[in-house]
């Protein structure tokens, strides 16, 4: 049987992956964005970067910028509450959240917090998560810890929604065709490796073939270890799949989302003619 911290464990690698994806190839002029006035947001003063706080916010509240949700959020997982409100005690290594002035730091303190905190979630006992936390939670001290991990969870679950919305709010009006780029020249396999598993994600099976033809590896995956043969297969794009098994694909790459190879993306997504197909390969 499943242990609750290890039900608690997967969940938070499930949210972690997922908001993780959401930020890759963040930008400075996007991580300080700030679309509306009275923005909260991350400030440079004379003695370093600041986070815009109130004890009593505006009700209702400010709309935040992605640098002040990704701040939020490391302050969040690595506070030393995450430690001390289970009983146990902060390691030396995990340091102070820092309040990152660019989305390069702001990334890397990021994957730095979520280490802590999920080292932290491993380290919890049952009794730990049953235990009432008492007078260092302040007006929680009856709530066990089982409820203060759900409450971190939740916090990395909905600003992790939230940082994924504002980036689709920044990106929509700046769209970029990385594939009308690539097809001009302008990116090359070198600097996009996965530009072709990409492609297949976005389901534009018509220039597959022409990113084959540049050198994009028909074999790259995604950032979730997604081929284009398995994209292929999930949707039942036989003639895609053809063409991508005729130049190499490699059917039995795993997946890192359900672990399954290409056949089995498509029993899995009840693609019978892909099935009968590629059990004759």
């Amino acid at each position: 049987m499943t242990t609750l911290s290890q039900n608690l464990l997967d969940l938070s690698d499930f949210a972690w992956q997922r908001i993780r994806r959401r930020v890759e190839r963040l930008t400075d002029e996007e991580y300080l964005w700030e679309p509306f006035d009275g923005c909260w947001s991350v400030r440079k003063t004379a003695a370093g970067f600041r986070f815009d706080l109130a004890r009593i916010p505006p009700d209702p509240p400010p709309f935040t910028s992605l640098a002040w949700r990704i701040t939020h959020l490391i302050d969040v997982l690595q506070a030393e509450r995450t430690a001390t409100w289970f009983g146990h005690k902060p390691a030396g290594e995990d340091g102070a959240p820092p309040v990152p002035g660019t989305a390069e730091a702001a990334l890397a303190a990021l994957d730095h917090a979520y280490g802590v905190w999920c080292r932290r979630l491993a380290e919890l006992s049952q009794d730990d998560l049953d235990r009432p936390m008492g007078e260092i939670a302040g007006p929680y001290a009856d709530n066990d810890g089982t409820s203060f991990a759900l409450h971190i969870l939740d916090e990395l679950i909905h600003h992790g929604a939230e940082v994924g919305t504002v980036r689709d709010l920044y990106r929509g009006p700046r769209a970029e065709d990385p594939f009308a780029a690539a097809l001009a020249g302008d990116v090359t396999p070198a600097e996009r490796p996965a530009l072709l598993a990409e492609a297949a994600a976005a389901q534009r099976w018509e220039i597959v073939p022409e990113l084959a033809g540049l050198g994009f590896g028909i074999n790259e995956r995604t950032a979730q270890g997604i081929t284009a043969a398995h994209l292929a297969a999930g949707t039942g794009s036989l003639h895609a799949l053809r063409f991508l098994v005729e130049h190499g694909a490699d059917l039995s790459l795993t997946d890192s989302r359900y672990g399954a190879d290409v056949l089995g993306w498509a029993k899995w997504f009840e693609q019978a003619e892909v099935v009968e197909f590629l059990t004759a390969v």
